[in-house]
């Protein structure tokens, strides 16, 4: 509680990684002091906060789903754009327990995309999964993820483009490099249907830019945090792909 960052979500400053061991250690906290009939007023709230931060910041893949290794910043602007599958099976896993004991709607829906994700873009033709994305693209890191107001209007047009700028936080300044931005969603949108729309055609833009390498490595302990992740998912949310996935793994 005392490195808690009150104003931001999450521990001490920058850089911040994913805390997911100490996330976890704070909802279990909860749970047991809630089973004792004395639950902690701490634990959840500070879980909760960093939680919500984290997915609401460009740390998060607004498009398709998935967590960067971390993030430059105190406020989960700027990721180093890597994504490691030990973290998407811990973060799963984590918000998955964060939408058990809470029924949060954001929860769930981060718990599905990082599932998809992990499927996706990290599954491998034996039915494992791969270690990493790469954080550059053609040696420079970002380019496939980042987005300037000119980009949004060139694939959305004006009125959608002008719309997905104020949603996802992109300006005319940028807030990473080179007058780009990252994708943040700091409030859920106004209308789903039109964001659901939007969000299609961008990462149909973004799939014909360079694309991160991957990293095919299989390390079987990273695949273990996977398959667990996957198959308690499945009991969850019922969804019995997510448990044919990781008997598959």
């Amino acid at each position: 509680a005392d490195e808690f960052d009150a104003a931001r979500g999450g521990f001490g400053g920058a850089p911040k990684f994913p805390p997911s061991m100490v996330l976890e250690f704070l909802l279990r906290a909860y749970e047991l002091t809630r089973a004792a009939g004395e639950p902690d007023d701490r634990a959840l709230p500070m879980a909760s906060s960093t939680m919500a931060a984290m997915v609401r910041g460009g740390m998060y893949d607004q498009l398709a789903g998935g967590f960067a290794r971390y993030s430059v910043d105190a406020d989960w602007v700027v990721p180093h754009f890597e994504k490691m599958l030990y973290d998407n099976a811990l973060l799963l896993r984590v918000y998955l327990h964060w939408y058990a004991t809470t029924g949060s709607p954001l929860a769930e829906r981060i718990v599905r995309e990082t599932a998809a994700f992990l499927l996706r873009d990290l599954g491998t033709e034996e039915g494992a999964f791969a270690s990493a994305l790469d954080a550059d693209a053609e040696g420079v890191e970002g380019l496939t993820y980042a987005w300037t107001p000119g980009q949004l209007v060139e694939v959305l047009g004006d009125v959608d483009g002008a719309w997905a700028a104020g949603l996802l936080g992109v300006t005319a300044r940028g807030t990473f490099e080179h007058g780009a931005s990252t994708l943040q969603m700091r409030a859920d949108p106004d209308d789903p249907q039109r964001w659901a729309a939007v969000r299609a055609r961008l990462l149909g833009a973004r799939a014909s830019r360079p694309q991160p390498a991957r990293d095919d490595k299989v390390v079987a302990a990273w695949n273990g945090l996977a398959i667990s992740a996957l198959a308690e998912a499945s009991v969850v949310l019922d969804e019995p792909a997510l448990l044919a996935a990781a008997t598959t793994a």
